[in-house]
């Protein structure tokens, strides 16, 4: 008889009968009632008849239906024919991941518009663009030397090689100096304390702002010429092509042309109040201190509607405003009431009596150019409502 303590007994898994045999490895065990190894795998299902199938498995169970367990134990599983909730999930994945690919995409190109606006809107304003800011950065260093030479030099020839169309200039600058004095600046102690890109008619210049440690205050416009960043003397000296006291004290020519600061007279009268007149007087400026002035001229009265009027009182209310005028980096304040003109005045005298008039306005600025610094024909629109 066998020993019962080296017994076991075993389920067959091919017939189904419970049967007694020694304890050993499932490859050694043999089903007393078929003869056949007890145990299934997926090796054997698939192997095993149709018949054996159905006397193996449950009664009503597929072959297909039936799986084994890594202890060898039967279990059945049912098939899903859809995973609802992987789809789900699956569906919920793409969602989101599309929401924020939309959303990453629509960002990019709502902040490549807003960069574009604001570019646009710093050249309408006039503020400085990156490219700007290079151009004026590399211009700067020759503007220096040209400020510096000029300042420094002891004749009008060595002087003369800094200024815009120097060949033209030199005759001007030798006869304006020999009746106005030299400026004095100590190039040590001088300081730049702005700079800008401006437009002025199709000509790019730079214009900047000095102060000396003595108390000079200027501005400095510098174009090019002949490949060479150059100073515009015009603007730098305030040329006029006669002393201002002298042309007032009735010497040297009859007519002439001046850079001057007007005031405008308010005169509490029914003409001027309902503007068919314009009252104002012309002063010299002091290089250096632009708030001072020197002798100022009796009034001018001229009729506010034609051209001298329209582009004068476009000045005055610009200074109203608080405007810089074309060339300046620092506006002349509200409460001094002047404005940088360009004008040509006629001197007559009769009967002992000496009268001044004005011929013409060139500018509301004192750079040498042929722009107003306003538009007489829009001037006149706004006049006359066209």
């Amino acid at each position: 008889m066998k020993n019962s303590e080296n017994l076991g007994y075993f389920h067959c898994g091919k017939c189904g009968s419970f049967f007694q045999a020694p304890l050993a490895s499932d490859s050694d065990q043999v089903c007393s009632v078929c003869s056949k190894n007890p145990c299934l795998s997926l090796r054997h299902i698939d192997e095993t008849s149709p018949a054996e199938s159905k006397a193996g498995g449950m009664p009503g169970q597929s072959t297909s239906d039936v799986t084994i367990d890594e202890n060898g134990r039967r279990a059945v599983r049912k098939k899903r024919k859809v995973n609802t909730t992987l789809n789900i999930i699956i569906i919920w994945t793409f969602v989101m991941l599309l929401a924020v690919w939309v959303r990453s995409h629509y960002s990019k190109i709502a902040a490549k518009k807003d960069q574009t606006e604001l570019l646009a809107s710093r050249m309408i304003k006039g503020t400085l663009a990156d490219e700007s800011v290079a151009f004026v950065n590399a211009a700067l260093p020759d503007c220096h030397r040209a400020l510096g030479g000029f300042l420094t030099s002891g004749s009008p020839e060595a002087r003369n090689q800094f200024v815009v169309n120097p060949i033209e200039t030199a005759g001007k600058m030798a006869i304006f100096y020999a009746q106005n004095p030299i400026p004095m600046v100590d190039v040590a102690k001088l300081t730049r304390t702005s700079q800008e890109l401006v437009k002025i008619g199709e000509v790019s210049m730079i214009l900047t702002h000095w102060k000396e440690a003595g108390g000079v205050e200027f501005d400095a416009i510098f174009r090019r010429d002949a490949g060479q960043w150059r100073l515009d003397w015009n603007h730098f000296s305030q040329y006029s092509s006669f002393p201002w006291a002298l042309f007032l004290a009735g010497q040297g020519p009859s007519e002439g042309e001046f850079r001057l600061l007007a005031r405008r007279r308010l005169v509490e009268s029914d003409s001027e109040r309902v503007g068919s007149r314009l009252i104002f007087a012309l002063t010299t400026p002091v290089f250096g201190k632009p708030g001072e002035t020197g002798m100022e001229s009796p009034d001018f009265v001229i009729d506010s509607q034609s051209d001298e009027g329209l582009i004068l009182r476009a000045a005055f209310s610009a200074l109203e405003e608080g405007k810089k005028s074309l060339g300046q980096t620092t506006a002349l304040s509200k409460e001094s009431g002047l404005i940088p003109v360009r004008v040509h005045v006629k001197r007559s005298e009769l009967g002992g009596n000496r009268t001044l008039s004005l011929e013409k306005v060139s500018a509301c600025h004192w750079v040498d150019s042929e722009e107003l610094g306003f538009d007489l024909t829009v001037l006149k629109d706004d006049l006359f409502g066209n």
